[in-house]
């Protein structure tokens, strides 16, 4: 276009630009040769209705806690709870305090879609208490061990009173003194019951006697009581008029979302109205409402972008755009293609890295951050979700083959320093050495530690051997130390563990826990 742009073009097209800069793509074959661009202002309504929630709870004991109105009665309880209601609906003071509430929120209602006012001046708890209906007010139960009884039979003597002496073990005959009868139980046998003092029966070990034991369900205080929490306040209705709006501007807004115009995408103003409802009475069917205005900056544009010929839409004073396709997918198609082969080994990756987006990819990749998401930021448009999917794979393949000779070398020579090293453990006795003396147990765990610390010093090489290779072949960029080293880790791992356990079993020394477990 021969004609300057309008702001929200000019913003929009510069946004594309900074997006194919670098990618293959002439910033001239970026270009807009038609252009509407307006304020829209979208109405919205708010109504709101009066709302009253409840919440029932009861504990055992009287009336507790601060803030509770007391009723005598159960019935009471109810009465009082249907009168806070009615009372709140047929008010009119909460329809202000509503509005101030709805008001005072960042978006002052805009886009809250039932969304729940509490008013906490509206609010109050009732609570009455009766009668435990499980003790009926006694406090107590019937101990279920003695039924009531508060005593129960004594076990040594079971319920006689009298027990086998304990001086003659029931001889009847003087241990002390042959022939002669025992002086505790005059050779009867029998003495009286020391556990229960020759009554017969114990004192209820569950009750104490008392007969009964607390009721659980009142704790043994006799009463029960039962609060409801009244919350009251209003619900919202919001509504908005979609008619006659472009069909750029629509799409716009689902991918915004109406809620969230009033963060920067619009200017929003409200005002309080009165309607009056046909089905009440005369002067008494005002219905607060709330209008609201949203304008909204908005362009269409017709573009042209690298080939690829779209209406793009752009709105709200921060540019929101929709509409764009996907141009760069088809431009950057050589160069993924050497991506791709890159990944199978049949290319260098560097013949790739003529391109931004790629150049991103490797970034986003090696700093640890190579996610869909994390591109997506900075390819909000311009690439397919599968473009991107695509590059960040291959280049996580491509990387794993640029590093493989670096990282089957670190993995030969780690697994090698490991083997010398257990060698000279076990076959020259600094095992037998370190573990003399010890507890078997002792002496697996110093032979596992020395193990793990050989597993993890070859692991942090080839971690560090792979970042190495990584940086002098792509310099300059944000390294995180943990790269991928794909199956040629776990291999080393693996014969680590293997070459152990064979110079174990071929040491001729076996450690002390090894013919331990054997034996």
């Amino acid at each position: 276009m021969d004609e300057p742009l309008p702001p929200l073009a000019q913003r929009a097209l510069g946004r594309l630009k900074r997006i194919a800069e670098g990618n293959a793509l002439s910033l001239d074959d970026l270009k807009i040769f038609g252009v509407r661009e307006d304020v829209v202002t979208l109405k919205g309504t708010m109504t709101v209705s009066p709302l009253c929630e409840t919440r029932t709870m009861s504990y055992p004991g009287g009336i507790r806690g601060k803030g509770r109105t007391p009723v005598s009665s159960m019935n009471a309880l109810q009465g009082a709870v249907d009168r806070h209601k009615k009372d709140f609906q047929e008010s009119t003071d909460w329809v202000a305090a509503t509005i101030a509430e709805i008001k005072a929120h960042e978006s002052q209602g805009w886009g809250l879609e039932s969304a729940k006012v509490t008013l906490p001046k509206k609010y109050a708890i009732y609570a009455a208490s009766e009668i435990c209906p499980t003790c009926q007010g006694r406090k107590m139960v019937l101990c279920t061990q003695c039924q009531g009884k508060g005593t129960v039979l004594c076990t040594q003597c079971q319920g006689q009173g009298r027990e086998p002496c304990y001086a003659c073990n029931g001889t009847g005959e003087d241990p002390q003194n042959p022939g002669q009868p025992c002086p505790i139980c005059r050779g009867m046998r029998m003495a009286p019951c020391r556990f229960c003092h020759a009554q017969g029966f114990l004192v209820c070990p569950t009750c104490n006697g008392n007969k009964g034991t607390p009721c659980p369900a009142c704790r043994g205080t006799g009463l029960i009581t039962h609060e409801v929490e009244v919350t009251c306040g209003a619900e919202t209705h919001f509504t908005i008029s979609h008619e006659g709006l472009p069909s750029g501007l629509r799409k716009a807004l689902d991918r915004i979302g109406i809620a969230h115009l009033n963060k920067g995408h619009a200017d929003i103003t409200v005002k309080e109205v009165a309607r009056t409802n046909d089905d009440e009475p005369q002067g008494e069917g005002n219905i607060p409402v709330l209008e609201y205005e949203a304008r909204i900056p908005y362009a269409e544009m017709k573009m042209d972008l690298g080939g690829k010929k779209a209406i793009v839409s752009a709105v709200g004073k921060r540019g929101a755009m929709a509409g764009v396709p996907n141009f760069l997918d088809h431009v950057l198609k050589p160069w993924r293609d050497k991506l791709k082969l890159a990944a199978f080994g049949q290319t260098p990756l560097e013949e790739a890295l003529e391109v931004r987006a790629i150049r991103d990819a490797l970034a986003l990749t090696v700093s640890g951050k190579g996610t869909d998401r994390d591109m997506r930021c900075l390819y909000p448009f311009g690439l397919s979700s599968e473009v991107i999917g695509s590059l960040l794979n291959d280049m996580n393949l491509a990387l794993k083959k640029t590093t493989l000779r670096t990282r089957a070398l670190m993995a030969t020579v780690c697994g090698t320093l490991c083997a010398l090293f257990f060698y000279g453990f076990f076959f020259h006795g600094h095992e037998a050495q370190l573990t003399q003396g010890l507890p078997w147990i002792e002496a697996f765990g110093m032979d596992m530690a020395v193990l793990g610390g050989a597993l993890l010093a070859s692991w942090l090489l080839l971690l560090t051997a792979t970042r190495l290779a990584l940086k002098g072949r792509f310099p300059y960029r944000a390294y995180r130390f943990q790269q991928r080293v794909g199956k040629t880790g776990l291999s080393m791992v693996l014969g680590i563990l293997v070459i152990f356990i064979l110079l174990l079993l071929m040491a001729p020394i076996k450690p002390l826990w090894l013919t331990t477990l054997l034996a």
